[in-house]
């Protein structure tokens, strides 16, 4: 019995470890997205308010024959594709940046870079409604440089302005994911491929960009969800334009209370984003060398 751990019996392997956050799965996605596809086939009794267990079809042909619906889900993936693609362009330089800086200036980078989420979402959008509204910030200063005789109209309530904002908001998520991944990259083997005669851009596409794939893959499929399902920003901000299928769906819920229908465009919306996210994620692989990096990873 000597040397025998002390709670032995209790051992836990692996697929013991998986039990809880398997639960957490079902739990948390699973028992949803079944309430989802109960509810989008039940009927509504829109004289009482009453829903009343049912199958019938009427919410999904409702849903396939409303080309407006099917804007909105394109809006969505449009938005969040829009989003990840550019706050990886922003935020890859800024991430390899502060995995180089020193240590003292990786801390004034982490606290700078998190600033912006120190705040309520609704606090930055009515601060950006301030700064770029007919007598904001920007406004102001063009008119005080006498760059424009007028107050630019296009700064706020406009596609551009829910773009811009989407990108302020999550670009912390996608240089916080490529960091990680940056920090973990062996610096001896961009010397080594320098040293073998390796220009910078080359060294860059087989070394760091490979190898930096896994933290690339989480921030886009991150900021690509966040920016998809966000409702406030585009309502608050795009004017006209700012109609999103949350939105929709939150109408459809509440003040319609026609919750089959509202359950099926939640469905169509998340089967629109698992695809788009599919896509994303091939498209990350075709990267020459991240095939093997994420392959190794799984390992």
């Amino acid at each position: 019995m000597i040397g025998r751990p002390l709670f032995s019996g209790f051992a836990l392997g692996r697929t013991h470890l998986a039990i809880p956050v398997a639960l957490v799965l079902v739990l948390g996605c699973i028992v949803p997205l079944g309430v989802l596809v109960v509810f989008s086939v039940f009927e509504v009794d829109f004289d009482a308010f009453v829903l009343m267990p049912a199958l019938s079809p009427r919410a999904w042909s409702d849903l396939f024959h409303t080309w407006s619906f099917w804007v909105l889900i394109g809006k969505a993936v449009i938005s969040g594709a829009a989003a990840a693609l550019t706050t990886s362009i922003l935020g890859y330089p800024i991430a390899l940046a502060l995995a180089s800086a020193p240590l003292n200036w990786k801390g004034i980078g982490t606290v700078v870079l998190l600033t912006p989420l120190y705040t309520g979402e609704i606090v930055r959008i009515y601060a950006w409604r301030i700064v770029l509204g007919s007598e904001g910030l920007i406004n102001t200063l063009l008119l005080d440089l006498h760059i424009v005789a007028s107050p630019v109209k296009w700064l706020l309530f406009t596609p551009f302005t829910t773009a811009l904002v989407l990108t302020y908001n999550n670009l912390p998520y996608m240089v916080l994911a490529i960091w990680v991944s940056a920090e973990m990259v062996d610096k001896r083997l961009i010397e080594a491929a320098r040293d073998l005669g390796a220009r910078p851009l080359d060294a860059f596409f087989k070394v760091t960009l490979p190898l930096t794939t896994p933290g690339l893959a989480a921030g886009v499929f991150a900021v690509f969800a966040l920016a998809a399902g966000e409702m406030l920003t585009p309502s608050l901000l795009g004017g006209t334009s700012g109609q999103t299928a949350m939105a929709m769906i939150d109408n459809l819920f509440g003040t319609a209370f026609d919750w089959p229908l509202a359950s099926a465009l939640a469905l169509a919306l998340l089967a629109a984003l698992f695809l788009t996210a599919v896509a994303l994620g091939f498209c990350l692989t075709r990267f020459k060398g991240a095939r093997a990096v994420i392959g190794r990873g799984r390992a």
